[in-house]
C-alpha cells in the first residue's frame, strides 16, 4: 500500500551531498526535524540485516539516515542509534543514543545517554548530553515502563510567549515518553498502542506520539509532533532533536526487550 503524499507545508530543499535544509512552515521559525515522519528500512542482502534506516514523511521523501544497532545493549557501550545529517551512514551525526551499561550491572535496558553535537552550520544548536532513564509506574502485576529525560528549553517555552531560538534557554524541563493507547497514538495508523511525549509538569498535553507499524515490512515506526511540539521555535531546535532521539531510543528499547 502506497503512502499518502506528504502534507504541502513540509517543503524540503535538498542541498549538496544529500543534506537537507531546515523545514520552514509559513509564519514560523525554521525547524530541524520534520513534523511528521516514518522510519523506513534500508536495503540489505537476504542474510544480512541492514543497520541503515531512513526518516522522512514519505518513502520518496527521505530526509535523514539512521544507523541502528539492534540487540547491542549488553555489548561494550557504543551508540546504538545515530541520526545522520544526510542520507548515508558516512554523514556526520545530528545526535546519538548510547547505552551506559557496564560489565557487572544486572540491567542494561534502563539508562541511556542522548548526545547532540553542535552543528557546524548552526550556532543556535548547542551541544547537549542528557540521560534518558526508565521510570517505573503502575503496579507489580501491571508494570508501566516510561522513559524520562530533561533538557534546557527555549525562552518561549518558559515564558509562554511566541518566537523561540535554538533551545539553549536557562530553564530545564522534564519530559516523559509514556506508554499509551490513546486516540492520538492509535490515530497514527500503526499499532493501536505506542507512546506519547508529555511535559512532566503538565501531562495533559501531548507534545508528540509514535507507534510501531507492525503491518509493514518496510515502514517500522510512525512519529508525529503534536500541540506545542508542532510550533517551530516554541521549545527550540535542541528540544526537537531530543524528542526524536528519545522517541527512537524508546522504540528500539521496546523491540529489543521483545527479542
Amino acid at each position: 500500500m502506497e503512502d499518502p503524499p506528504p502534507p504541502p507545508y513540509e517543503e524540503v530543499v535538498r542541498g549538496g551531498g544529500g543534506a537537507v535544509a531546515p523545514i520552514i512552515a509559513p509564519g514560523t521559525q525554521t525547524r530541524l526535524m520534520p513534523l511528521d515522519f516514518n522510519v523506513y528500512g534500508g536495503t540489505a542482502g537476504p542474510f544480512t540485516p541492514s543497520t541503515l534506516y531512513f526518516m522522512g514523511p514519505h518513502q520518496t521523501d527521505k530526509q535523514f539516515a539512521l544507523t541502528i544497532h539492534h540487540n547491542s545493549f549488553a555489548q561494550i557501550p557504543r551508540p546504538f542509534i545515530i541520526l545522520h545529517d544526510g542520507l548515508t551512514a558516512q554523514d556526520p551525526p545530528v545526535g546519538t543514543a548510547t547505552n551506559v551499561w557496564t560489565k557487572g550491572q544486572k540491567r542494561f535496558y534502563d539508562r541511556f545517554v542522548i548526545a547532540a553535537p553542535a552543528l557546524a552550520d548552526d550556532a543556535t544548536l548547542p551541544p547537549v548530553r542528557e540521560p534518558l532513564e526508565m521510570v517505573r509506574k503502575g503496579t507489580y502485576w501491571h508494570p508501566i515502563m516510561n522513559m524520562r529525560y530533561s533538557v534546557q528549553v527555549a525562552p518561549a517555552a518558559v515564558s509562554g510567549g511566541g518566537g523561540g531560538g535554538g533551545g539553549g534557554g536557562d530553564e530545564r524541563q522534564e519530559f516523559e515518553w509514556q506508554e499509551s493507547g490513546s486516540r492520538e497514538v492509535s490515530g497514527l495508523g500503526g499499532d493501536s498502542r505506542g507512546w506519547r511525549l508529555v511535559a512532566v509538569a503538565d501531562e495533559s498535553e501531548t507534545l508528540a506520539v509514535c507507534a510501531c507499524n507492525g503491518g509493514s515490512l518496510t515502514k517500522f515506526l510512525r512519529f508525529s509532533f503534536r500541540g506545542r511540539g508542532r510550533a517551530a521555535g516554541h521549545f527550540g531546535r535542541t528540544w526537537e532533536v531530543m524528542a526524536v532521539l528519545t522517541g527512537l531510543a524508546t522504540w528500539v528499547r521496546s523491540n529489543d526487550l521483545k527479542d
